[in-house]
């Protein structure tokens, strides 16, 4: 197949600043193959607290731009093999903050659900990790996760000098709505506001709906403000934390939605990383019968993968060797005299004695032979 590849920067290796400047760094990449068609077959997935690229290569210039242009510190590399165990190890929520979580899930779902960039093996990997991942999380899993909103709302509850007094969280999209439904499972009175009337705040059962144009002035009622906007600037600005100096300011965006304060609490998905390892280290080592699991689960795909494209590359080279060999056999006939026939089966049988071992192989770098062979690779 061609070469496949992943690179990726997570909340291990950067910080939310710095993973927003390699945001820019892949889509300046992706602009730049787009207008050459499907020679890179490419998939962008982004999240809070990952930025990932898939790539599928046409040939080693298109690898060489690649790694040029993608080169970032923090940025993990992977091929073929490894990049296959990533993304099972991503969709089994193995790679998370909140480590086993299944949110990341959907968000992946929804990446491959509007890429125009995914060819036939891009295709045929994500639809395959997809099925695979499900069965793995449903035979291997613990059965209970956390979450980054759970996480955040216990560690408020944990810390907090004040945890009786009311709590507002910014923001109703798949985050807010679930750390406003994990506070008020904790017992805590919650606000919510949000910039549209889409998805309703209303529809959050126990939780006081705020005008957007009020909840500045509201949260200086309140222990904490968690902030879970998407917004691309910060909507609370360092004089109006100070202004409540009590309250704690959960920042659950990114970028940050809050700019850094000079008195008071102020946590950001950075400060998370480190909450999370802490307080998810037992339950992590539940999970270590499904990652190996999910170890032996992506070789075997990795394998399929290879295989069926592999077979691929080989039925066209193949082809393309009994049309030529044709075409030669007719060519002899009519300048030398002779039966075409014969000539054809005396070539074809000393071309299938030359390519036996490479029909039988299932090394590393077969593929490549059988797509240069095929006319739609480049021989170097």
């Amino acid at each position: 197949m061609g070469r496949l590849c992943a690179v990726s920067m997570d909340h291990n290796s950067s910080t939310v600043e710095t993973r927003g400047a390699f945001s820019a760094r892949v889509a300046a990449y992706i602009d730049g193959i787009v207008p050459r068609g499907g020679d890179v077959e490419h998939l962008k997935l982004e999240t809070c607290n990952r930025i990932e690229l898939y790539l599928v290569f046409g040939g080693a210039d298109d690898e060489r731009e690649a790694v040029s242009s993608l080169a970032a510190e923090g940025a993990a590399t992977m091929f073929g093999g490894d990049a296959v165990r990533h993304l099972l190890r991503v969709l089994l929520g193995l790679e998370s903050m909140a480590k086993g979580e299944s949110h990341i899930v959907s968000q992946v779902k929804a990446a491959y659900g509007v890429s125009d960039g995914c060819g036939k093996v891009l295709h045929r990997l994500f639809q395959r990790a997809f099925g695979v991942a499900a069965a793995l999380r449903s035979g291997c899993h613990p059965g209970r996760e956390p979450s980054i909103p759970y996480i955040a709302a216990k560690h408020y509850a944990e810390h907090s000098a004040s945890p009786a007094a009311p709590v507002m969280v910014v923001g109703a999209g798949s985050v807010g709505i679930e750390e406003a439904r994990v506070l008020i499972l904790m017992g805590h009175r919650v606000m919510i506001a949000n910039r549209t009337e889409r998805p309703p705040c209303s529809a959050i059962p126990g939780a006081e709906t705020v005008p957007w144009s009020e909840w500045r002035e509201r949260a200086r009622e309140c222990g904490a403000v968690f902030l879970c906007t998407s917004s691309p600037v910060p909507i609370l600005s360092g004089g109006a934390q100070d202004a409540m100096p009590d309250a704690w300011v959960m920042d659950l965006g990114a970028p940050h939605q809050s700019e850094p304060r000079n008195r008071g609490v102020r946590v950001t998905l950075d400060e998370m990383k480190t909450i999370s390892e802490t307080m998810t280290r037992e339950y992590g080592e539940s999970l270590s019968a499904l990652e190996d699991e999910a170890d032996r689960a992506a070789a075997a795909l990795s394998a399929e993968i290879s295989v069926l494209t592999d077979d691929t590359w080989k039925h066209l080279a193949l082809a393309r060797a009994r049309g030529i060999i044709k075409e030669r056999a007719s060519q002899h006939a009519r300048r030398r005299g002779g039966g075409e026939e014969e000539l054809e089966a005396f070539a074809s049988s000393v071309m299938n004695a030359f390519l036996r071992p490479l029909v039988a192989a299932r090394a590393a770098h077969s593929s490549r032979a059988w797509r240069i062979l095929s006319g739609e690779g480049k021989e170097e």
